[in-house]
C-alpha cells in the first residue's frame, strides 16, 4: 500500500469513528467508580467525600437514612431550560388549543402574541405577560386531563436545535447522581420554579423522583362535588426565598444537599448550608456552547451572575463547570428513560 492510499484510509476510518460515537458526548477518563461521567474534579470529590461521611456509621457527621434530604432544581439544573423554559412552549400551544373559544384571544395581548408567535414581545413584557399565559393556559381542566396533555405533549415535540424529544434533553451526570444519592437511602425532592403540575406527571419515569417529591410554582383548584379543577389563580412562584420557605413547609426538614443553577436557588443553598452539621451546596454552571448552552448573568432563564459566584465562594458551593467537569450532558439513545 502506498503512503498516500494508507493516509486516505486512515482519515476516512477517523470520520467513521466519530460518526459511531454516541450523541452529544465527549470521551470519559477510565473511571469505574462512582459517579463515572463526572471528570476528576473538585465538585466530585466533594460529592464522594461528602455521601461517604454521611452515610458512615460512626463517623461524627454520619446522618441518619430518615434526615438524608436532598433538594434539587429542575430548569438548568436536571434538564436544559434554553432557549425558552420548556414549560412557556407547551403553555403557547395550550393558548393556541383553547383559542378557538376564544375569538378575543387574537386582539389581546398576551395571548395575541402568543397566536401570532411574537415571543420577542412576550419576554420584553416578562412575567406581567408570562403569568397570564400560564395561569389561563392550565386552567379549566381536571389534574388528570392537564397530566394527560403534558405527556402527550412532550412525547409529540422536541427541541427544534437537538431534534430530541425534551425529556432526552436532560444532564446524564444529573441523573447518575440522583440514582447514586438514591442508593445510598437519600430521599430527593425537586423544588423548581417551574410548575409542580408540569413536571409531576413524568418525574418518576424520567428521574425515578415520585410526583410526592415534587416541588414548583402552584396555581390553584376549585372543588365541587367530589372532583378538582384547576383555576388561573396563582397560589405563589416557588423561586428565590419561596424554595426555602416552601422546603420547610412542605418536607418540615432542612435538606443536607442543595444543587441548582441561578440567582432564584441562591435562598435554596443559604438555608441549605447555613446550619449546624455537615451540608453541601452545588451550582451548575452553563459553559458549555457546542454540547448544550453557555450563558450567565444577562439570562432571562438561569441568571447566574458575578455576585452568584461570590457568594458561592464566600459560602464554599461547589460550581460545576459543565464543559470541563462533565463528560457527557444528554443520554445517550440506550440511557434514554421512557415517558409513562
Amino acid at each position: 500500500m502506498n503512503k498516500n492510499k494508507a493516509i486516505v484510509i486512515g482519515l476516512v476510518g477517523v470520520v467513521l469513528s466519530l460518526f459511531t460515537l454516541p450523541a452529544f458526548s465527549v470521551e470519559c477518563q477510565q473511571n469505574t467508580a462512582s459517579l463515572p461521567l463526572w471528570a476528576n474534579s473538585q465538585p466530585r470529590s466533594a460529592l464522594l467525600s461528602f455521601v461517604e461521611k454521611v452515610t458512615t456509621e460512626g463517623s461524627k457527621d454520619y446522618v441518619k437514612p430518615i434526615d438524608r434530604i436532598a433538594v434539587i432544581d429542575n430548569d438548568g439544573t436536571l434538564w436544559s431550560e434554553k432557549p425558552i423554559y420548556t414549560q412557556f412552549l407547551f403553555a403557547f400551544d395550550q393558548i393556541k388549543k383553547k383559542s378557538a373559544n376564544h375569538p378575543e384571544w387574537k386582539t389581546t395581548t398576551p395571548y395575541s402574541w402568543v397566536l401570532n408567535n411574537n415571543t420577542d414581545a412576550i419576554f420584553k413584557k416578562g412575567w406581567a405577560a408570562l403569568l397570564p399565559i400560564l395561569e389561563t393556559s392550565q386552567s379549566e381542566m381536571t389534574p388528570a386531563e392537564y397530566s394527560k396533555d403534558v405527556i402527550n405533549w412532550l412525547k409529540n415535540n422536541q427541541s427544534p436545535r437537538f431534534k430530541r424529544p425534551y425529556t432526552s434533553l436532560v444532564f446524564q451526570p444529573m441523573i447518575e447522581l440522583i440514582d447514586y444519592l438514591q442508593a445510598n437511602q437519600f430521599d430527593v425532592f425537586i423544588v423548581t420554579g417551574g410548575g409542580s403540575s408540569f413536571v409531576k406527571p413524568w418525574s418518576e419515569a424520567i428521574y425515578h423522583i415520585p410526583a410526592q417529591n415534587v416541588i414548583g410554582t402552584a396555581f390553584g383548584y376549585t372543588y365541587k362535588d367530589g372532583q378538582l379543577e384547576k383555576n388561573s389563580k396563582l397560589i405563589y412562584i416557588n423561586d428565590g426565598p419561596q424554595k426555602a420557605i416552601n422546603i420547610e413547609t412542605i418536607i418540615g426538614k432542612r435538606p443536607i444537599l442543595a444543587i441548582g443553577n441561578s440567582t432564584g436557588d441562591e435562598a435554596m443553598l443559604k438555608w441549605t448550608t447555613s446550619q449546624k452539621g455537615i451540608s453541601l451546596g452545588m451550582l451548575i454552571h452553563h459553559t458549555d456552547a457546542k454540547r448544550e448552552w453557555k450563558y450567565g448573568a444577562n439570562s432571562f432563564e438561569g441568571k447566574f451572575t458575578p455576585a452568584l459566584m461570590e457568594a458561592a465562594k464566600q459560602n464554599k458551593w461547589q460550581v460545576v463547570d459543565m464543559k470541563n467537569d462533565w463528560c457527557q450532558i444528554y443520554p445517550t439513545q440506550s440511557q434514554q428513560r421512557v415517558l409513562p
